[in-house]
């Protein structure tokens, strides 16, 4: 389980990186293993319907998927 270090260090690099947030929206739980941390289900869940919320936005809402990995847990 990812704690809340963790889960902000996902944050902010889905911020400066591009790439990152693609596999983030896409495999958060290869993304978060890209930076040696382990989600759990309800972790990779979470992180996923952020990203779908996001992309329904119609945006590039970066700030939604960060909000799903800070504030659920």
């Amino acid at each position: 389980m990812a704690n809340q270090e963790e889960l902000k260090k996902i944050a902010v690099k889905s911020i400066e990186d591009d790439e990152f947030r693609s596999l983030l929206e896409t495999d958060p739980a290869a993304a978060a293993a890209s930076l040696d941390i382990t989600l759990t289900d309800e972790q990779v869940e979470s992180i996923k319907a952020g990203a779908s919320k996001a992309a329904e936005a119609g945006s590039r809402e970066s700030k939604g998927i960060v909000g799903s990995v800070v504030t659920h847990f």
